[in-house]
């Protein structure tokens, strides 16, 4: 009857075995949540960038007067602040120009839009 008391548990070295192998895994996955939360963070940026960015071409857009001159500023969104960069080109048709602008955020790589305008 004691022999059989003494294999219905497990092993120090099965019990620390186990515990090893938990532990690979828990580090490899607080590591794919890290990746997770940086790729995250970029994802919030650029999409920030973009509505910025189409802010800037809408009230192009829907001004009365068009001002063909470059302009550049700075603008804070989300707690971010990205500066801007609006151009405009000559097109082929003399009837419109391009409007052209970048927004910038350091660290990241620029966004652009351009919007085709009727002079």
């Amino acid at each position: 009857m004691q022999q059989q008391d003494a294999q219905l548990g497990f092993t120090l070295i099965e019990t620390l075995v186990a515990l090893g192998i938990a532990a690979v895994a828990l580090t490899a996955l607080a590591g794919r949540l890290g990746l997770s939360a940086d790729t995250q963070r970029t994802l919030t940026v650029h999409s920030t960038m973009l509505e910025v960015a189409t802010n800037i071409l809408e009230k192009q857009r829907r001004s009365v007067a068009i001002n063909l001159d470059d302009q550049e500023g700075s603008v804070e969104a989300r707690g971010m602040k990205m500066k801007w960069k609006l151009s405009t080109e000559k097109t082929d048709l003399d009837n419109f120009v391009r409007q052209n602008v970048v927004v910038s955020f350091a660290g990241e790589p620029d966004v652009s839009l351009f919007l085709f305008h009727a002079k």
